[in-house]
């Protein structure tokens, strides 16, 4: 009867561990799947994983480029803000990336086409809005190019996140011998 029952107990036995192998498995992949997703928020990962063609990008925003940063990619990263806090990494803009990937034709992967920062990203953090920002900025004086003397602008007119800035207004006003920061 000794040997009925160990036979009887042996298959809850493997049914048993293959459940608990199964669970480990499961767990693993849980793990490593949100381990992966905390990384794709990361710099380093834009630079390395889906796209070398970013590397200049990712160097410039560690200010190791032979720019020295130039640009406000180098200023966000000193104050800890990531590619994804402004470069929004929406499902259609990766998808058409991972296809340049595959083809090789990483010539479209520019960040002025493909990952173009809009005024709401901007002014999220600078101000919440145009009118705000340009009374931040009031100590530039009568030469604020925040005070919308043209109309609203987009940011990107001027500010360049990965390379060096661009005085708008100068190429058409004296604009108060104010240089852009950066």
């Amino acid at each position: 009867m000794a040997e009925e029952m160990t036979s009887q107990e042996q298959p809850q036995k493997k049914v048993h561990k293959k459940g608990i192998v199964a669970g480990v498995i499961v767990a693993v992949v849980i793990i490593a799947g949100i381990g992966a997703f905390a990384w794709h928020n990361t710099p380093s990962f834009c630079g390395t994983v889906c796209h070398d063609s970013m590397g200049e990008h990712l160097a410039n925003y560690e200010g190791t480029d032979a720019s020295e940063g130039a640009g406000l990619a180098h200023l966000h990263a000193s104050a800890n803000v990531t590619c994804l806090d402004c470069h929004k990494a929406e499902l259609d803009v990766q998808l058409a990336e991972l296809g340049s990937q595959l083809t090789g034709n990483t010539d479209n992967l520019g960040l002025a086409d493909r990952y173009y920062v809009d005024n709401e990203t901007c002014l999220s953090c600078h101000g919440d809005s145009y009118e705000a920002l340009a009374e931040k900025t009031a100590g530039l004086g009568d030469y604020n190019p925040h005070s919308q003397p043209h109309g609203e602008m987009n940011c990107n007119e001027c500010h360049k996140g990965h390379a060096s800035q661009v005085d708008t207004c100068g190429e058409c006003h004296s604009n108060g011998g104010q240089s852009m920061k950066a």
